[in-house]
Order: structure tokens, then C-alpha cells, then sequence
């Protein structure tokens, strides 16, 4: 093959020689490259064209989404509210509110501060704080004050105020409950009472409630326990168990169906106290000890009596009357009323052990705070503590006879909570005493 000499052609023809030889290699280079690109490689260069291209029209139609069927244009804009849905804003004039959110007011199509009251009216008007409260008038149970709308709060001296939400002017007194020795004064238009007051003199009595021999035609009431804050009552007019309301003075009978407790036969119920969960009683008629059903569940009717042992009338040392019963612990602790001496009872028996005579005419009811004893005297009318190992009495306070509300039959004695409770015959009602 002949070869030809470049360097006898001249200069300019030389230049145009190697430029054709460079621009030949340059195309044999990339049909080379061209030739081994893996198929494989080559279709992923048309996937990922493939996905930018969509990635680019979603980009495109959230930037400028599609006007809705039926118009074109721009649409609104709203700040702290809906914008309008018509869509032919223009470049000068892109905001325009439907509605605005909480806490703000539509002004000229534009939602700006509203005042807010929280339990009334807010003034009307805008606002440049957001959130800022200015009332112009507010809610039952609150006033206005500082611009707002504060409530109403009843207070209560010697007790619990009411939680109610209805007083119409800040400070009223209204109590829902009181404290100890403290007694709610009841009105009519306020059944839990609306203060509470402590009682003159110690030993005295406020009555409870208005009713008329307790609601129940219970003329006769004898004696007072109580379980955990249930009052209990026994009355010998119906020969019954009931229970009887501290708030009211109300009492309820447990079992219309039982008569006289049952087979036993005792009408004339006279002590009644509490051991635990468990109700004992004893009475005139029989003078032995009872137990006394207040849990139907077992189908034995409540306020069914069963006698305690197999001893004989007199708890088996002769007593006559038994009357006012208490518990201190475990142990039971009884007056007899004809033999005017306390004595010990066995729960298991029902035998009585004497622990001294108790220097008072006539003796009735029954009650302990803790270990005291304390004991109603019917001859002076008055509440005494009673040493429960001597039987020395001992006078509460120097209240007149009557216990100041004139009960000049008390019968019954029992604590609730630390509050002591007396029913008496001469009133037929429910009192309050203040041992301390």
C-alpha cells in the first residue's frame, strides 16, 4: 500500500488532513462505546427519564392546581380562616375570607383579632393581640371583673362550702357540709343547710330536720347504732328497725313485712349498738341479747331478730329493763334501767358481768366516740360520760335541762362520724349534741 507524504502537501491542505483524521477517531471512539453499553444499563437510563418526567408533572400540578369544573382564574386567599371559593382574584386584590377560625372576626372579607370571653359575651370589635379577653357581660354564677368573667364562689365558716355553680353574687355563704361540732342550720329553700353553727353551750342539742315523728308514725323511739355512717333506729310503736337520715331526721323502715323482729316477739325494743357489721339489740320484753339481720341476701328478712346463746330472761343475773347499749372494741356494754347498773354482755352468751352502779334516777341511751362511754340521763335531762370501769358519771357542760331544745324524753344515743345523735319521745325528732 502507498502512503502519503504529508509533509510535501502544503501548510493549509496539511491542517485540513489531520483535522478529517481526528474528527474519524473521535467517531470510531463512540461507536466503540456505543457498541459494549450493557442493554441492561441502557434501559435504566430510560426508566429514571421515564420517572423524572412524571416527577415533573406533580410538581406541576401541585404549584398550580386545576381550576374546578365550571371556571377558571386565580383563587383566593384567606389568613386564619377559609377562603372564598370564587376564583377570579386578581394580581391586586388575592385575599378574600368565607369564614374565619376561632378567635378571630370577618372584617371586609379579612379575618382580623376578635376579643374572647370565656363564660359570657365577648365586646364586639377587633383586637391587635390575638387571644386578648374583654367581656361585656357574662354567664349566670360569674361576674365581670378586670374584663373578665370570674366565678362566683360560696364560702362557708366552720365547714365545706357548696361546689353549686349558681350563686349570683361572689362570697354567699353556703355550706355543703360542716365540720366537727359544727350543725348545719337548715332553711326551707336549702335542704343541706346554708351555714354551719356550733351549738351555745356544750351538751346542747340542735334538732335535725323538721319531720313529724321521724316520717315513719314512729311515736315511741327507743334506741340509736350505727355502722359506718348508717344511723340505725328502733321505735316500739311499729316494733322496728330503721334506718334514719343525719341531713333530715327522716327515718325509713327496713322491712315493712317483719313484726316484732320476727319470731322472737319483742316489743319493746330498748338498746341497740354495732359491733363491726354487726347489729345487736336488746329489749324489755325478753331481756336477752339479739342479733339483728340488716343483709337480706341470706334470705333471712332485714330486721329479723335471733337470740345471742340460750341464756334465760335477765341475761342470767336477774336484770329487769335492760336499756342503752354501746360497743367499745369488741366489747358490749348494756344499762339496766331497774337496777340502774352498767354491765358487760358476752357476744357469744348473752351473759351479763356488772361493773358498777351509775348514780342517776333514770338511765337510757347509750353511745361510745373512741373509748368513752357517754350515757343520756331521763331524770335530769342531761349527757353524761360514763366511766366504763367504775361507772362514774361524769356531767357534759352545764346546758339546762331539756339539752336547751326542751327533750325532755331522751331515749336514744349513738355517733356518727364523731358527731353524737339523740332521739327523744317528748319531740319525736332527730338532734345534734355537742359533746365537746
Amino acid at each position: 500500500m502507498k502512503h502519503t507524504n504529508l509533509s510535501s502537501f502544503p501548510l493549509r491542505e496539511n491542517e485540513r488532513v489531520k483535522e478529517r483524521l481526528s474528527t474519524r477517531k473521535t467517531l470510531q471512539r463512540e461507536e466503540h462505546a456505543s457498541s459494549h453499553f450493557p442493554l441492561k444499563g441502557r434501559a435504566l437510563w430510560g426508566t429514571l427519564g421515564a420517572a423524572l418526567v412524571v416527577l415533573v408533572a406533580l410538581v406541576v400540578l401541585v404549584a398550580c392546581p386545576a381550576a374546578p369544573s365550571g371556571g377558571g382564574g386565580i383563587g383566593y386567599l384567606c389568613a386564619n380562616g377559609t377562603p372564598s371559593s370564587l376564583r377570579d382574584a386578581s394580581a391586586d386584590d388575592l385575599t378574600r375570607c368565607a369564614s374565619c377560625n376561632g378567635g378571630y372576626t370577618l372584617v371586609n372579607s379579612v379575618c382580623l383579632p376578635a376579643y374572647l370571653c370565656e363564660n359570657g359575651a365577648p365586646v364586639e370589635g377587633t383586637t391587635d393581640t390575638v387571644g386578648q379577653t374583654r367581656c361585656v357581660s357574662c354567664d349566670n354564677g360569674y361576674r365581670l371583673e378586670s374584663r373578665a368573667c370570674r366565678l362566683n364562689r360560696y364560702v362557708c365558716l366552720n365547714g365545706t362550702p357548696s361546689s353549686l355553680r349558681d350563686a349570683t353574687v361572689d362570697g354567699l355563704t353556703r355550706c355543703a357540709s360542716c365540720d366537727p361540732l359544727f350543725f348545719a342550720l337548715r332553711g326551707s329553700s336549702d335542704a343541706m343547710g346554708t351555714t354551719c353553727r356550733t351549738l351555745a353551750q356544750i351538751g346542747g342539742a340542735v334538732r335535725i330536720g323538721t319531720a313529724n315523728a321521724f316520717d315513719a308514725s314512729e311515736r315511741t323511739v327507743r334506741e340509736l347504732a350505727a355502722i359506718g355512717s348508717t344511723l340505725y333506729m328502733v321505735g316500739s310503736t311499729n316494733d322496728a328497725l330503721y334506718t334514719l337520715s343525719t341531713t333530715t331526721g327522716v327515718a325509713a323502715r327496713v322491712d315493712a313485712s317483719v313484726s316484732r323482729f320476727g319470731a322472737v316477739g319483742e316489743r319493746q325494743p330498748s338498746g341497740l349498738a354495732a359491733i363491726g357489721n354487726t347489729l345487736y339489740m336488746v329489749g324489755f320484753d325478753n331481756d336477752v341479747l339479739y342479733t339483728l339481720n340488716i343483709d337480706s341476701a341470706d334470705g333471712t328478712p332485714d330486721g329479723t331478730a335471733i337470740q345471742v346463746g340460750s341464756t334465760p330472761p335477765g341475761f342470767n343475773v336477774g336484770i329487769g329493763n335492760a336499756a342503752g347499749l354501746a360497743a367499745i372494741d369488741d366489747t358490749l356494754y348494756m344499762l339496766g334501767s331497774g337496777t340502774r347498773i352498767l354491765y358487760t354482755l358476752n357476744t357469744t352468751t348473752g351473759v351479763a358481768t356488772p361493773v358498777g352502779n351509775v348514780a342517776e334516777g333514770s338511765i337510757s341511751g347509750l353511745a361510745a366516740i373512741g373509748t368513752t362511754l357517754y350515757m343520756l340521763g331521763s331524770t335530769t335531762d342531761i349527757l353524761y360520760i360514763l366511766d366504763r370501769t367504775t361507772a362514774a358519771l361524769t356531767r357534759v357542760g352545764s346546758t339546762s335541762a331539756g339539752f336547751g331544745v326542751g327533750e325532755t324524753e331522751p331515749t336514744g344515743l349513738a355517733a356518727v362520724d364523731g358527731t353524737l345523735y339523740m332521739v327523744g319521745t317528748s319531740k319525736r325528732a332527730l338532734y345534734a349534741l355537742r359533746h365537746q
